[in-house]
């Protein structure tokens, strides 16, 4: 497995254009929005090769809404590039570290991913990127 770099971070916000805004005032530019499912929308701010990535939850239930109502806008996770997530992932079970939920999944901007778990990585929830 070859980590190649961080793919993003995922900020887990209220108020999208609020936050996108603030991240403008530093020179960060809107690259796109998306709708992931009916959970998230998703806004991208490109910063040299990584992405700002900020997730608003859609709907009141849900792990994203419970987290940010109980911590506020927080960093949610980080992720990390891979090139093929299927044999990093049976590497990492070799090492006794497990994915959390459905893995590999389809994520946002068409990318395969996998959300490991936070145990692991001293409460950190870490990702898997693999990009189209």
């Amino acid at each position: 497995m070859r980590v190649s770099r961080i793919d993003h971070l995922g900020l887990l916000v209220s108020d999208l254009d609020g936050a996108a805004d603030g991240f403008r005032a530093l020179g960060l530019e809107l690259d796109r929005t998306e709708r992931y499912g009916d959970e998230l929308d998703i806004a991208f701010l490109p910063c040299g090769e990584t992405d700002v990535e900020l997730l608003k939850p859609l709907v009141e239930e849900g792990v994203n809404a419970e987290d940010l109502a109980r911590h506020g806008p927080f960093i949610q996770h980080v992720a990390f590039r891979v090139d093929d997530l299927e044999a990093a992932l049976a590497e990492l079970a070799g090492r006794g570290i497990e994915p959390v939920g459905e893995a590999p999944r389809p994520g946002a901007g068409g990318t395969t991913i996998a959300f490991l778990d936070p145990r692991r990585f001293g409460g950190i929830l870490v990702e898997l990127c693999q990009q189209p």
